[in-house]
C-alpha cells in the first residue's frame, strides 16, 4: 500500500485541473454515476472539536475513498494546525488496500473551495466581483485562490471576530496575490458581489444586513447539525437556494434550519440540465455547501493520476 504525503500532493493537485473535474463530477452526481454514503460526524465539545467521516466513489474508477478529516479550533493557540486528515483508497473489486494520501487535509480544502468556485462561476453574472470573506481560517484563503481561478477579483473583504487575524490573512493576501484587500466591517464585507461565509458558528452571523442585490452566497461553514451561518430574515431575502445535496444539506446544512417546503435546487442537476434556473439580474442565491464524498474521491483520483 503507498503512502502519499502533502508535499506530494501539493505538487500534483491544481485549481486548473480540480475545477472543471469538480464541475463534470456534481454532473455526474446528478445522473447517478458518482456515489457518496451519508458524512458522519462526531463533536468533541470539550475540545471544541469535531471529526467528519465521508466515503464515496466515481463509476469511472475502481476506487473506493474515505475521507477522514479533524478539526479542532483551539489548535493554533497550542501551536497547532486546526485542521488535520487523510484520504484512504481501496480497490473496489477486491477490497484491498491501495493507498492512504496524508493530506492533512489539504484535499478537503481544495475540493470544499473548488466546488464553491464552480458554483460561484454558474451562479454569479459579474465576471469581475468584490469578494466578502465571512471568517480568517484556513477555508477564507482556499475560497480566494478558487474563485480568483473563475472571476477577476477587485477587492478583497475580510471580516473576523478577532481583528488581528483579519489583519494577518489580508496582509498575506496582499503580499502573496498582489489582491486589493481591506479588513472590512461586517456589513461590508456582506455588502459584496460574492460572498464566503467561511465559520463553524452555530448562531447565525449574516441577519439583518443588507445584502446586495444579484449577489452570491457561499455559505459553507454549516456542514453538521447545529451549525448556521444566515438566519432567516436574510435568507427571507433570497430568491435561490442552491444546495451540493438537498438531503445532506437539509440534515448539515443551512437548510436544516428551514422547513421542508423552501424550495431548493441541486447544483449538479443545474449543471446537467435536469432541473430549470433562470436567475434575474438582482436575484440573490445562496449556494448550501456541505461537501458530498464523490468530492474527496475525485481530488484523490487527480492525484493518483498526477503522480502515476
Amino acid at each position: 500500500m503507498r503512502v502519499i504525503d502533502k508535499e506530494q500532493i501539493a505538487k500534483a493537485l491544481t485549481f486548473r485541473a480540480l475545477i472543471p473535474a469538480l464541475k463534470q463530477g456534481f454532473v455526474d452526481y446528478a445522473k447517478g454515476l458518482a456515489k457518496a454514503a451519508p458524512p458522519t460526524n462526531i463533536d468533541f465539545e470539550a475540545a471544541n472539536g469535531e471529526i467528519h467521516i465521508k466515503p464515496g466513489y466515481l463509476e469511472s474508477t475502481q476506487d473506493v475513498c474515505v475521507k477522514i478529516v479533524t478539526c479542532f479550533y483551539d489548535n493554533p493557540e497550542k501551536g497547532l494546525p486546526t485542521r488535520d486528515g487523510c484520504i484512504v483508497v481501496a480497490d473496489r473489486t477486491n477490497g484491498r488496500m491501495k493507498a492512504v494520501l496524508y493530506d492533512e487535509g489539504m484535499i478537503t480544502d481544495m475540493r470544499t473551495a473548488g466546488a464553491s468556485a464552480v458554483a460561484v462561476d454558474f451562479l454569479q453574472s459579474s465576471k469581475s466581483v468584490n469578494l466578502g470573506l465571512i471568517g480568517t481560517g484556513t477555508q477564507a484563503y482556499w475560497h480566494i485562490l478558487a474563485i480568483k481561478a473563475v472571476r477577476e477579483i477587485k477587492e478583497v473583504r475580510i471580516w473576523g471576530r478577532d481583528p488581528q487575524k483579519s489583519k494577518r490573512l489580508a496582509d498575506r493576501v496582499e503580499k502573496q496575490l498582489g489582491l486589493p484587500t481591506v479588513v472590512a466591517t461586517l456589513e461590508n464585507a456582506i455588502y459584496s458581489d460574492v460572498v464566503v461565509s467561511a465559520t463553524p458558528a452555530h448562531t447565525p452571523i449574516i441577519t439583518t444586513q443588507a445584502l446586495k442585490p444579484g449577489s452570491t452566497i457561499v455559505a459553507m461553514g454549516a456542514d453538521a447539525v447545529g451549525k448556521r451561518e444566515i438566519a432567516e430574515e436574510a435568507i427571507r431575502k433570497v430568491s435561490w437556494i442552491v444546495a451540493d445535496s438537498v438531503p445532506q444539506c437539509r440534515k448539515y446544512g443551512e437548510l436544516q434550519w428551514l422547513t421542508p417546503e423552501m424550495p431548493a435546487l441541486e447544483l449538479g442537476r443545474i449543471l446537467a440540465g435536469i432541473d430549470d434556473f433562470r436567475r434575474e439580474s438582482l436575484d440573490i442565491v445562496v449556494f448550501d455547501s456541505t461537501g458530498i464524498g464523490f468530492q474527496d474521491a475525485l481530488g484523490a483520483k487527480l492525484v493518483l493520476d498526477a503522480i502515476g
